[in-house]
């Protein structure tokens, strides 16, 4: 029978790359990443969600709107994000056009782009006077952060 711990695991963040090599697992890059994808998938959605419900309740005073407003939110960060898919995509066709642009899927400036829109909404919650808010965009940024550097780590290392 084969050792659980020394499974080779794949991650796509550098953080959990990072933490399983630490403890002393064999670890490879991975293109896709279930948990990762749906862990990170959530707390995109979730913040997004957050954000415009509390602009929303900003500027909307009846509860029977506000409630309105709670059920409308997540299919209006769905839309959204097939709006910013959509962006995406054609920003990709052109920077592809202008010769700026050669990986083969929109995979990575899709990335960056979520990515660096969801950093957007985190410093915008975290100038918020409410502490929940605050803690989840000082969450984000946190990961953000630990990610960075355990990407860095592992570059000067020389970890694939």
């Amino acid at each position: 029978m084969s050792d659980g711990q020394n499974r080779d695991v794949g991650y796509w963040f550098a953080l959990p790359r990072l933490v399983a090599r630490i403890a002393g697992r064999k670890v490879r890059r991975a293109e896709w990443s279930r948990w990762e994808a749906y862990g990170v998938g959530l707390l995109v959605f979730g913040i997004g969600c957050v954000f415009l419900a509390h602009a929303l309740f900003e500027v909307v005073r009846p509860w029977a709107l506000r409630s309105l407003c709670l059920l409308i939110t997540p299919v209006a960060i769905w839309i959204a994000c097939l709006l910013v898919y959509f962006v995406n995509w054609l920003i990709a066709g052109l920077l592809r056009r202008l010769g700026l642009y050669s990986a083969p899927t929109n995979n990575p400036l899709q990335s960056v782009m979520i990515i660096s829109l969801i950093t957007l909404l985190a410093l915008l919650l975290l100038r918020d006077e409410s502490g929940w808010f605050r803690s989840l965009g000082a969450f984000w940024l946190a990961l953000l952060a630990l990610n960075l550097l355990s990407a860095a780590i592992l570059r000067t290392r020389h970890v694939p």
